[in-house]
């Protein structure tokens, strides 16, 4: 028997044996098992006054999941990408330079034109999904937990943090080499807000998760 199933026996004969989750918990802790497992294992049984142990209705991995959240995340990649050339394509517009390519102001408009086709499908396609994700929440509180959601809503995390952490490190690069000029500063700060305005929005919503289970 693998060790969660073990846990797992454990909780429902304790549950069966009237203790309270509160007992439960400091008999595990005091076992060596950690908070985790021991979370884990009292979720699997919903918190009715019955016996025997009622199980939990645990989320599952649906196709439907992914092609939501998918669709979602996705969006949000692409508003995030070319908010940024958005406006690293009007910077390079606005604060032209003398060592820039001579077609420089061509590839700018191109990749401004680029940006606002693109924001102006991915931004409503992200809202409605977000929205329709949200509502689908509501109605069902097991949708809170679909794990889908939960590892995209990490991978995003992750890919943000190390963005921001490669942009500050670019940033500060550039001010030692001396080349740090006010577009240079501008161009980092707006991908260092884009990724720092996602995983602040993204964190909140591991909060949410994380008081669902």
């Amino acid at each position: 028997m693998q060790a969660k199933d073990s846990v797992r026996q454990f909780v429902r004969d304790a549950l069966l044996a009237d203790r309270s989750r509160e007992e439960i918990r400091k008999g595990l802790r005091q076992a060596g098992w950690s908070t985790n497992e021991i979370d884990n294992a009292l979720a699997q049984y919903a918190r009715i006054d019955f016996s025997p142990p009622i199980p939990a209705p645990r989320p599952q991995f649906t196709a439907r999941d992914v092609f939501i959240y998918a669709v979602q995340f996705t969006a949000l990649a692409y508003m995030a990408i070319y908010l940024i050339n958005l406006v690293h394509a009007l910077l390079d517009l606005w604060m032209p330079d003398a060592a820039d390519f001579p077609d420089l102001e061509l590839r700018a408009t191109m990749r401004l034109r680029w940006a606002i086709a693109t924001l102006v499908v991915a931004a409503p396609v992200y809202l409605w999904m977000s929205r329709f994700a949200h509502n689908r929440v509501e109605k069902d509180a097991i949708s809170r937990r679909s794990p889908v959601r939960k590892y995209l809503t990490y991978l995003t995390l992750f890919v943000t943090a190390m963005i921001f952490l490669g942009d500050a490190i670019f940033l500060i690069y550039g001010f030692l080499e001396g080349s740090a000029t006010l577009r240079f500063v501008l161009k980092a700060t707006t991908v260092g807000a884009v990724t720092l305005a996602v995983f602040v929005f993204y964190l909140r919503d591991v909060e949410y998760l994380r008081g669902d289970q």
